[in-house]
C-alpha cells in the first residue's frame, strides 16, 4: 500500500510540473508575491496597526465592501459580540459542570490511546476534550446568531459556476466538534503550523489539482481562493484525524476573555499562501516521493525547513471576549501558541461553517446517527463517553433549527 502512495506522490508531481512552461520560475513568481504580503503584514504588525479583518455580529446586515476585500486578501475574520457576554459566561460554566458531574477525567483515563491527539500530554487533565453534544455545545452550534453568522460567510465565496451550484449558502448544516479548555500554564497544546482540509490529497487528488490550476500552470493571479468549484468533490485519504466536510470557514467561538500568549489561535493571514506550499514542493531539492514534509491522513505540513519565508507570516490573533468568534479559510495556515502564559483558563468551542451541499449532507447524516447513540461523530476517534452522561442534549431538546442542520428534520 506504501508503494501505491509513493507511485502516486511521484506521478502526480511530474504531470503537475508539466502544467508550467517552467515551474521553476513559476514558483518564483509566486514567491515574490508572497514576499510582498510578509514585507505589508511586517509593517501592520510594527505600528500596531490591524492585520486580521474584523467586523461586530451587528454589522452583518450592513455591505461593508472594504472589510469583505480585506477578508479575501487574508482569508479570515474575527466577528465580534455574536453572542451575549452573560450567555457565554452561563454557557461555560454548565459546561464545567457537565465535564465534572459526568466523570469525564476518569473516563479518560481509562480510554486512554484511543484518541492519539492525547498521547503526548503532560498534563494532569487534557487541553481538548472528545465531547460533542453538551448542551453548551449545542445552543451555540444551532443558534440563530451563528447561522447568521455562517449564512454571512458563505456568501463570501463564489458558490455558482456554469457546470453547477456547488452549495447553497443560505442553508446550513452541522458539524459537530470538539472542546478546548486550555488552563493557565499549559505547555502541550501546541501544534505546528498547519492546513486542515487534506494534506497530500492537495497534490494528488484530481479534483484539489483543479482547484489549483491556475496556480500550477502559470496563473497565479488569476487563482480565486474563494471560487468553490469542485471544494465539494474532493476525496479524502481514509484518517480518522481528517474532516470529511467543505467547511467555507473554520472557527471557534471563545468562551472566555484571551488574547496573545494565553495559548491561543496563530494564523499565516494570506489567503494565497497555499501556493507557496504546492509550488514548493515540485522544486528539485525535494526528493520526487515526498511532499515538504507532508504526510498522508496527518495535516498539511507548513515547516521552517521549506516554508521558511512563509512562516514569518505567522501571527497570534487579537484579544477575544466571551461571544467573540474567528473565522479562517481551510487554505490558510494556523497554529497554537506553545504556552498558555495567561492566568485563566482559555476556552473555546469548535464551530465551522458547513453549507449544504452532498458532500456535507452525506457526512451530517452518518453524523445523526451518532448524536442519537450519543457517541462520539465519524470523523473523530471512538471514544464515546457522552452515550450516558447526564444533561446530554438529545432529539427532544433540539430546536426545529438544530434537527434541521442536523439532518433529522427536511429543510423544505
Amino acid at each position: 500500500m506504501k508503494d501505491q502512495f509513493v507511485d502516486q506522490i511521484k506521478f502526480s508531481k511530474k504531470k503537475l510540473k508539466e502544467k508550467s512552461n517552467n515551474y521553476v520560475q513559476n514558483f518564483k513568481n509566486i514567491e515574490r508575491y508572497i514576499k510582498e504580503e510578509i514585507e505589508e503584514i511586517a509593517k501592520l504588525k510594527n505600528s500596531s496597526k490591524s492585520i486580521i479583518p474584523e467586523i461586530n455580529y451587528s454589522d452583518l446586515k450592513n455591505d461593508f465592501l472594504e472589510v469583505k476585500r480585506n477578508i479575501h486578501k487574508r482569508g479570515c475574520v474575527i466577528i465580534r459580540d455574536v453572542l451575549e457576554d452573560d450567555r457565554i459566561n452561563t454557557l461555560n460554566k454548565e459546561l464545567e459542570v457537565y465535564i465534572e458531574s459526568n466523570g469525564y477525567y476518569e473516563d479518560l483515563k481509562k480510554k486512554s490511546g484511543l484518541d492519539k491527539y492525547f498521547s503526548d500530554l503532560k498534563s494532569g487533565k487534557p487541553q481538548i476534550y472528545g465531547l460533542y453534544w453538551s448542551k453548551t455545545q449545542i445552543e451555540i452550534r444551532h443558534s440563530l446568531e451563528m447561522l447568521n453568522v455562517k449564512k454571512w460567510l458563505n456568501n463570501l465565496w463564489n458558490y455558482k459556476n456554469h457546470s453547477y451550484k456547488v452549495f447553497d449558502p443560505n442553508i446550513e448544516l452541522s458539524y459537530a466538534d470538539r472542546v478546548r479548555r486550555r488552563e493557565p500554564g499549559d505547555d502541550t497544546l501546541g501544534l505546528s503550523p498547519h492546513c486542515d482540509a487534506g494534506s497530500v490529497e492537495r497534490w494528488t487528488d484530481k479534483n484539489y489539482q483543479k482547484i489549483y490550476d491556475d496556480i500550477f500552470s502559470d496563473n497565479f493571479e488569476k487563482y480565486d481562493p474563494f471560487n468553490a468549484k469542485y471544494r465539494d468533490r474532493i476525496i479524502e485519504f481514509e484518517s480518522p484525524s481528517v474532516a470529511h466536510v467543505f467547511r467555507t470557514f473554520q472557527g471557534w467561538t471563545a468562551l472566555t476573555e484571551q488574547g496573545p500568549n494565553d495559548g491561543t489561535l496563530q494564523l499565516i493571514p494570506i489567503t494565497k499562501g497555499v501556493a507557496y506550499v504546492l509550488t514548493r514542493a515540485l522544486l528539485d531539492d525535494v526528493p520526487e516521493n515526498e511532499l515538504c514534509g507532508s504526510k498522508i491522513g496527518r495535516a498539511l505540513s507548513v515547516n521552517k525547513d521549506y516554508h521558511s519565508l512563509l512562516l514569518k507570516g505567522l501571527i497570534s490573533i487579537p484579544k477575544m471576549k466571551p461571544g467573540d468568534t474567528v473565522w479562517w479559510h481551510p487554505d490558510v495556515i494556523h497554529a497554537v501558541e506553545d504556552k498558555h502564559s495567561g492566568k485563566n483558563y482559555s476556552n473555546v468551542v469548535y464551530v465551522g461553517a458547513t453549507p449544504y451541499c452532498k458532500k456535507n449532507l452525506d457526512y451530517t447524516i452518518k453524523q445523526s446517527k451518532k448524536f442519537l447513540e450519543g457517541k462520539s461523530p465519524p470523523d473523530f476517534a471512538a471514544e464515546d463517553y457522552e452515550i450516558n452522561y447526564k444533561g446530554r442534549v438529545k432529539l427532544e431538546d433540539l430546536s426545529l433549527l438544530a434537527k434541521k442542520q442536523l439532518a433529522l428534520e427536511d429543510w423544505n
